[in-house]
């Protein structure tokens, strides 16, 4: 997953940068300048992450401004220290979660995924549609084709999350995150299981396959294997 984060020093960006980085999510730094504030450009990112040094607020002025020209992304404030009212105006101003410090990362990151994933299915609202595969978010049901694949719970929510990441490349660590309860048992390959599974069904009685394995690192989605 990419991010950009903004911020009005480089104080502890390296180390959000390099902790959210173990975790799979890449984020691009950008010093917030008031004047340029109208200016930004992001591109091939899933989320905006808004670093907050208390008592200093006005880089929140940033935030209508950023939901202004990108409702679709997720935005997020990480504050250096943890305040109702600065997290009240944070939240009134647009934000779609707020998290102050101690950051732990681990944690932090399934909250940025699991935000990021909900974000892009309400967007695209009752469908998600790639390729020819559709999911009703709704009643929880597929089609490939116009024909109806039923699929159990936990092989719904991952086609699911390979769809909102076509053409990226996911790996067993990151689809485990986003796919499973942290708390849960699971084997080693519970992932390869429920692929094979997910295969049977929506691959197997066609000829185009569209769920392709990277050896030894992942799976991708998308209509041509580009690794």
């Amino acid at each position: 997953m990419n991010a950009i984060i903004f911020h009005k020093n480089g104080k502890r960006v390296n180390e959000i940068r390099k902790k959210l980085g173990f975790e799979n999510i890449y984020i691009e730094s950008r010093t917030y300048i008031p004047a340029h504030a109208f200016n930004v450009r992001i591109t091939d990112t899933n989320m905006i992450l808004i670093k907050l040094d208390s008592p200093d607020t006005e880089i929140l002025t940033l935030l209508p401004i950023l939901k202004q020209k990108w409702n679709q992304l997720p935005i997020v404030v990480l504050d250096e220290q943890e305040n109702a009212t600065t997290k009240q105006r944070a939240l009134q101003l647009g934000a779609d979660g707020y998290f102050s410090k101690p950051f732990y990362y681990r944690l932090l990151a399934i909250h940025l995924k699991n935000l990021a994933c909900r974000k892009e299915s309400y967007r695209k609202g009752k469908w998600v549609r790639a390729l020819g595969v559709s999911l009703d978010m709704e009643r929880r049901f597929v089609r490939r084709n116009n024909r109806t694949i039923r699929l159990r719970n936990k092989e719904f929510s991952l086609l699911e999350y390979l769809i909102i990441n076509r053409g990226k490349l996911l790996t067993r660590n990151s689809i485990l995150e986003h796919v499973w309860d942290r708390n849960a048992n699971f084997a080693s390959n519970t992932v390869d299981v429920h692929i094979n599974r997910l295969r049977q069904k929506i691959d197997a009685p066609y000829k185009k396959k569209l769920i392709h394995t990277v050896p030894c690192v992942g799976y991708m989605f998308d209509e041509y294997r580009t690794c």
